[in-house]
């Protein structure tokens, strides 16, 4: 993991609403920071997947099967998980003009459904 000061504003403002989004839904021994910590490369994992030239939503698998690998595999945990991607994922990570706000949509949609995909399949395999 990056130390604070090595990780982007809105990539540690994301990952911080998403740990407070999902700190109640997780029953977990980890502490909020440490929760903030496990997600903070999740958010730029889900900052470079909807800025990359070829999009593809693929990687954002992993980022559900790692919700569910760091003790956040509540049905709540993906609810809320998908609740911030909606709305905060393109208020923090505005896509380059060339990607209209149709397109940027798109993909966000693209993205909560690929980590709703790993979640499932997380807890699937179990």
């Amino acid at each position: 993991m990056p130390s604070t000061s090595d990780v982007p504003a809105a990539v540690g403002s994301f990952a911080a609403i998403w740990s407070r989004a999902l700190f109640p839904a997780t029953p977990t021994d980890l502490t909020r920071d440490q929760l903030t910590e496990l997600l903070t490369p999740m958010a730029g994992q889900l900052r470079d997947a909807l800025h990359q030239d070829r999009f593809d939503p693929r990687p954002a698998r992993a980022i559900g099967n790692g919700l569910v690998r760091g003790h956040s595999g509540e049905p709540d945990a993906l609810a809320q998980t998908l609740g911030v991607m909606d709305a905060y994922l393109l208020l923090y990570f505005p896509p380059p003009k060339p990607l209209s706000g149709p397109i940027a949509r798109a993909r966000s949609a693209r993205l909560q459904h690929a980590v709703a995909a790993g979640f499932v399949e997380a807890l699937r395999d179990g």
